[in-house]
């Protein structure tokens, strides 16, 4: 998880919209040759927008590129609110913003929750920049929201995989990120759970309005949960649009 930066509450309620312009190479060290080429031009709008692909397609490069963990060879990063624009990434102007200065929620597939730490400290873990008592507040408001407030007290190993989903999510969001990214975190779940999570995302973000990237692989999980789709094949954007461009493009389950 990205701690988000003060800048964040200052936007948090403004509508969003992420505008990709992405090229990112990676060279196979013994032959010095092109092993992987990522070329996206994109954006996506507040709310949630699945990314879609095989194994291999450039998702987790894509997100790697938008949370700053990764720098591509050219193009162009930014955040259109209706306050204006945040660049933070643009090749031609040389901008580079930091992953901490980003405000960018990444959950990644293993969660990465601290298992010597509570659940309660894990949510707080990116608020220590604020006093105590607004750290609790927020923390309770985020773990009821998140139906996690009984859990507070234990252990990431002591709660169910559902439950640790749930607060992975808890504790990047009561950072109040400006974009937030999914990389297959509930890829272990039932689609029963996985859909009454997402709800819970979703109604946090009525409010927040900000750009939500959903990485997945099945076409069945996509076809349930996006009603945007950006769709990835071999580092290229195939489609972009209504679930249904997966049906289109007949593809098998992964």
């Amino acid at each position: 998880m990205i701690p988000a930066s003060p800048l964040a509450t200052e936007k948090k309620k403004a509508l969003g919209r992420l505008d990709l312009r992405v090229k990112k190479q990676f060279i196979a060290a013994k032959h010095g040759t092109v092993d992987f080429s990522l070329d996206v031009s994109v954006s996506a709008a507040a709310g949630i927008t699945i990314l879609f692909g095989r194994s291999g397609s450039g998702k987790s490069t894509l997100l790697d590129c938008i949370s700053g963990l990764l720098q591509p060879e050219g193009g162009r990063v930014a955040l259109n609110t209706e306050t204006g624009e945040t660049v933070f990434f643009d090749s031609d102007k040389s901008i580079n913003v930091s992953p901490a200065q980003r405000a960018v929620g990444y959950v990644f597939q293993n969660l990465a929750l601290f298992p010597h730490l509570t659940v309660k400290a894990n949510v707080e873990y990116g608020l220590a920049h604020l006093p105590r008592e607004l750290r609790q507040k927020r923390r309770t408001e985020i773990l009821l929201l998140f139906h996690c407030g009984q859990l507070a007290d234990r252990k990431p190993d002591e709660i169910s995989g559902g439950e640790r989903q749930r607060v992975a999510l808890a504790r990047t969001l009561v950072t109040e990120p400006r974009i937030l990214l999914l990389d297959e975190p509930l890829s272990a779940l039932d689609v029963g759970t996985k859909l009454k999570i997402l709800e819970d995302l979703q109604a946090w973000n009525e409010k927040r309005r900000i750009p939500i990237l959903y990485v997945t692989h099945s076409p069945g999980e996509a076809m349930r949960l996006g009603e945007n789709v950006i769709y990835l094949e071999s580092g290229r954007v195939l489609a972009q649009g209504k679930a249904e461009i997966i049906r289109q493009y007949a593809v098998d389950e992964i």
